[in-house]
């Protein structure tokens, strides 16, 4: 497979930010929901009406309502058991009662993109961002929207803005240096990576990606060893498997140049 195919695949996913991270466990994959809270103790029957006191007064028990967190947390627990509708309706159903709530809209937004629904996605990130302007998370989130519509200007104007905002914050220099490896711009794209590394040394993802802007800076001992860095931290064993292989294919290229000289 040709380089730019290859890297090109893989940046895509490996770039996305919450939901749709090559590893799903990876730190630099943050967004604004609460993805990395452990849902398994948390009942999908949570999201069950509120029943009635029994008391003399008979109104709803304020206690027994959800907060917009555990609406979250139903909603993500839907999510990852396959059942994407009940998230929907779970969030629908909190942003309803919790209007003015940013990292709802947030949340719902993640899943949006996640079904391809770029364009509502948009909206609800607006709408938060609108609430919480100073939200640096919510602007990463907002520049991968723009990015799905191939609005590469206005989404680097967000990544720009959450450094702005949070300088040194690991998700919106990662998914910057996906953006500026696509456009050619690997001393910039190198930049980035080297960012997050500094930031957060144990994140798998921005070594594969710093692999690739090695590799097309033709410096393939540093990439090779980046992609060694990969496979030991990364939780995920079908990555494990793809940086493998091109683990593999390139020391058997440097073999065979050994050989030949």
């Amino acid at each position: 497979m040709q380089r730019s195919t290859y890297w090109t695949l893989l940046f895509v996913l490996v770039s996305m930010i919450g939901i749709g991270a090559c590893d799903r466990g990876d730190k630099a994959a943050a967004t604004v929901s609460p993805a990395s809270t452990d849902v398994s103790k948390v009942s999908a029957d949570a999201a069950a009406p509120v029943k009635k006191r029994t008391g003399a007064h008979g109104a709803y028990d304020p206690h027994a309502a959800l907060t917009p967190d555990k609406h979250i947390l139903v909603a993500l627990q839907h999510q990852q058991e396959g059942r994407p509708q009940q998230a929907f309706d779970v969030l629908d159903q909190a942003i309803k009662q919790f209007s003015n709530n940013a990292e709802l809209l947030s949340v719902r937004a993640s899943l949006l993109l996640e079904s391809g629904k770029a364009s509502m996605a948009l909206q609800d990130l607006e709408a938060a961002i609108a609430i919480e302007p100073h939200n640096a998370l919510l602007h990463v989130n907002r520049a991968q929207a723009y990015r799905s519509f191939g609005s590469i200007e206005e989404a680097l104007k967000d990544l720009d803005q959450a450094l702005k905002l949070q300088p040194g914050l690991v998700a919106a220099h990662f998914n910057r240096g996906a953006i500026r490896y696509s456009s050619g711009e690997y001393e910039s794209a190198l930049a980035d990576f080297n960012a997050c590394i500094e930031a957060q040394a144990d994140i798998a993802a921005p070594y594969f990606n710093r692999a690739a802007v090695y590799d097309a800076m033709d410096k393939k001992p540093l990439a090779i060893a980046d992609l060694q860095r990969f496979i030991e931290l990364s939780e995920s064993e079908s990555w494990k498997q793809t940086a493998q292989k091109l683990l593999d294919e390139w020391q058997g290229k440097a073999s065979k140049a050994t050989d030949k000289s």
